[in-house]
């Protein structure tokens, strides 16, 4: 019999990877497509989540009736146990408990449903009735199984629903072989992002933290943790955008469960921003905190955005040349769109009178490719010219698990500088990272807190460090950070004098020795 030890809550040496593995053999064994096993193993993970922090009235013990009172199984009963299952799923919007943030306004959702249970069987996010209806009963009920006794989330920390997600996709994309897209953010990079700003964020009772581009919210649930942490706030409010269905339904989830008041939009937010006047058209963000999709193509968008642009009431930050004509980025990366977008709710910020702050990870594309008199060249030099832009660190390669990319992460305030502070971490005068507590695959680097502290001092100092930081005007089409600064220079200057001398000393001693050689007898 098993004992109730362990990660979640079982003495076993299974660990989290064994339920996917063991549902992946069944997927394998009636034909399903290796590409998507994902989509069946978190909708199934997404129930036991709610069921196992008391969010549904049901369980997945099929034995025990589903965990139902007599009369609300009656309700249910069928000839099986895939049937009987089926019943309760399409009645799952009826079946919710304990939940506080599981209806929001229609149209931040896929459809004009408010409950959010309804999406846990809906053909944007997980289609459970048809996961459900490809299984033959008795494999049903095996899945089932290995979710009841083999994946106990009851006990599972909290702070560590955010990194769940990660764990999950990046196994089951690592046995399809495809890992697009799945740059996932280390919490110590968060961290820095959040220590920028805190110093303003002490002085609020109140505090809305917005991430466009939210994934399953990991980096508003890792801000709010540390804000909550470190600057004591406990009225925090959350709110993103995330155009995946599936990754915008675990967000609700993993936000409803570890008790995060939040709206997170379905859509996306380049042509279909959800928050582009704010909160409510009138309440502002405080802080904005971003890894846009590095690269992203976005020509299929390209009318819908060039329409927005042309807007009075547009979501982003425009510029136009000196034709006044609209200058936009190249269509395969949308990151400039993003930080447009962002660029565009922290002048709005401003106009309001507030004060905000905001922390964008960006691959170094954004901050010095193309020519100086192309398109991103005028979009910088627009977006320097604000005076937003307070600082921008170059972080060390191998911050990431899948990509060694080179990035950047941008230090935005609504409190304009004529200066931006210009810093780089990996340099030869002062090691500004560290090595990664638990490295995964290319994800080597991190910054300890030492790191953090040290890296905050050098971006809020007016004072500039040779082959560290640098502080340059907004007068600029782009930036490369190591030209700025560069690497200190180590080696020595060498006569050659000097050079043929120790030469000469060299070609003496290496005679000598061979002299001396001749010698020795040997026997």
């Amino acid at each position: 019999m098993t004992q109730r030890i362990g990660l979640f809550g079982y003495m076993s040496k299974k660990e989290l990877k064994d339920y996917y593995w063991a549902y992946a053999d069944i997927l394998r064994d009636i034909g399903v497509n290796e590409s998507v096993y994902d989509q069946r193993i978190m909708a199934f993970m997404a129930l036991k989540l709610l069921i196992d922090n008391n969010k549904l009235k049901f369980n997945l013990e099929f034995r025990d009736h589903f965990g139902l009172s007599d009369a609300l199984y009656k309700k249910y009963e069928d000839k099986d146990t895939q049937s009987t299952f089926l019943n309760i799923i399409k009645d799952i919007e009826n079946l919710g408990q304990n939940l506080q943030f599981f209806t929001q306004e229609s149209h931040y959702n896929p459809d004009e449903s408010q409950n959010i249970l309804h999406y846990l069987n809906h053909f944007k996010t997980f289609e459970l009735e048809r996961y459900i209806l490809e299984l033959p009963n008795d494999y049903l009920e095996h899945v089932l199984d290995i979710y009841t006794y083999q994946a106990n989330f009851t006990e599972y920390p909290k702070e560590d629903y955010k990194d769940l997600y990660e764990k999950t996709i990046s196994r089951m994309k690592k046995l399809s072989g495809d890992l697009t897209g799945q740059h996932f953010t280390q919490k110590s990079i968060i961290h820095l992002m959040c220590e920028m700003s805190i110093e303003d964020i002490k002085c609020k009772n109140k505090l809305a933290i917005y991430d466009p581009t939210c994934g399953t919210g990991s980096m508003l649930m890792e801000s709010a943790y540390y804000f909550k942490q470190k600057a004591k706030i406990d009225d925090i409010e959350l709110y993103g955008q995330e155009m995946h269905g599936q990754t915008w339904l675990l967000a609700k989830i993993f936000l409803e469960i570890t008790g995060q008041k939040n709206i997170i939009a379905y859509g996306n937010t380049l042509t279909n921003p959800a928050f582009s006047d704010g909160i409510n058209g009138d309440e502002s963000f405080d802080f904005i905190i971003a890894n846009p999709p590095f690269g992203v193509d976005w020509k299929h968008s390209y009318d819908k955005v060039l329409a927005d642009m042309k807007s009075q009431q547009s979501h982003f930050f425009t510029v136009r040349d000196e034709k006044n004509k609209l200058v936009t980025p190249k269509k395969s990366d949308g990151q400039f769109l993003f930080m447009m977008h962002i660029i565009k709710l922290m002048l709005q910020e401003a106009r309001r009178g507030k004060r905000a702050k905001a922390g964008i990870i960006s691959s170094s594309t954004l901050i010095s490719t193309g020519s100086n008199t192309g398109s991103e060249a005028k979009i910088r030099k627009a977006i320097f010219g604000e005076g937003i832009v307070n600082a921008v660190l170059e972080q060390p390669n191998a911050m990431f698990t899948n990509t060694d990319i080179s990035s950047h992460i941008w230090f935005l305030d609504t409190q304009k500088s004529e200066n931006i502070k210009l810093l780089k971490a990996d340099t030869k005068e002062e090691t500004l990272f560290s090595p990664h507590p638990s490295p995964k695959d290319k994800m080597k680097n991190s910054y300890a807190s030492s790191d953090i502290k040290k890296l905050k001092k050098y971006l809020n100092t007016k004072r500039d460090y040779e082959y560290i930081s640098k502080t340059v005007d907004t007068n600029r089409c782009g930036i490369n950070i190591s030209n700025e600064i560069g690497f200190k220079d180590t080696s020595v200057d060498v006569s050659f004098d000097e050079l043929f001398g120790e030469f000469d000393e060299l070609m003496d001693d290496m005679c000598s020795l061979y002299k001396n050689s001749k010698l020795v007898s040997y026997e």
